[in-house]
């Protein structure tokens, strides 16, 4: 036998790294043809390579770091607003039929709607984009989150109601482990589009941001930057979605499993 042990979890992430890399070859690839084969203008689409040659990554790698705060800071106030609301309204009914009505109201206006509000609430920069980012992952969680509480069989309940078990222990015993896989598939939603959320804030409001930073160039006629920017956006998504996903490897590999 070998002296080191390969965990499913790890098999599954090789496996999926591999066809991930070839695709994203195949991408690039036919995205360094396309362009002066079909001699795209260099403002509207430039090559990869002319990204890396002449986009100015200097400010593109300031204006991610811009957005990474943004991004990590609404990804957690987020989520845990959802987390601790769904907990509520599955404690209490009294607590549901007041919590889970101010959420869809708050889900259902648009986000757009609301930045003058923001603005004048919290300000600009990185507390106007943690509030959008916050805004828009909140409910998916809330979501999730409630029915991975929900979700739990009658008979595990019944058998812990015959055990005599308290309110509390049913809740932390059974419910709780019941809405961690569904936690984390509101996670894995919420870690890019708390991307969408920053940027978002950061056109409509302003910030020093990649969302800035690519209308800016934009607007500039800079191809090669606003596009270095968009896909160092994309990185970030990428990246955000992969750790939430090693993160849901790691602390509930049995979810992977069912």
């Amino acid at each position: 036998m070998s002296a080191t042990t390969t965990t499913a979890p790890e098999v599954r992430l090789r496996g999926a790294a591999v066809p991930t890399a070839l695709t994203l070859l195949v991408v690039l690839a036919c995205w360094q043809v396309a362009v002066p084969l079909l001699d795209i203008p260099v403002y509207v689409l430039p090559s990869p390579t002319a990204i890396l040659a002449h986009a100015d990554w200097s400010a593109i790698v300031s204006a991610s770091g811009s957005t990474s705060v943004g991004v990590v800071l609404g990804f957690v106030a987020g989520n845990l607003l959802g987390f601790v609301l769904a907990g509520l309204i599955a404690w209490s009914a009294a607590a549901a039929s007041v919590l889970y009505p101010i959420g869809l109201s708050l889900r259902s206006v648009p986000i757009i709607a609301l930045a003058p509000f923001i603005t004048l609430a919290v300000g600009r920069g990185v507390s106007a984009t943690t509030t959008v980012a916050g805004l828009i992952v909140f409910f998916p969680t809330l979501v999730n989150v409630l029915a991975g509480f929900r979700s739990v069989e009658r008979e595990a309940l019944e058998l812990m109601r015959v055990l005599n078990a308290s309110k509390r222990d049913v809740f932390v015993r059974v419910q709780l482990p019941a809405a961690l896989p569904l936690f984390f598939d509101a996670l894995k939603i919420a870690a890019p589009t708390s991307v969408l959320g920053v940027m978002t804030a950061e056109w409509v409001i302003g910030g020093h941001g990649l969302g800035q930073l690519i209308l800016t160039e934009s607007l500039a006629l800079n191809g090669e930057t606003m596009w270095g920017g968009i896909v160092a956006s994309a990185v970030i998504a990428g990246l955000a979605f992969t750790l939430v996903s090693l993160a849901e490897r790691l602390l509930i590999p049995w979810a992977g499993d069912q």
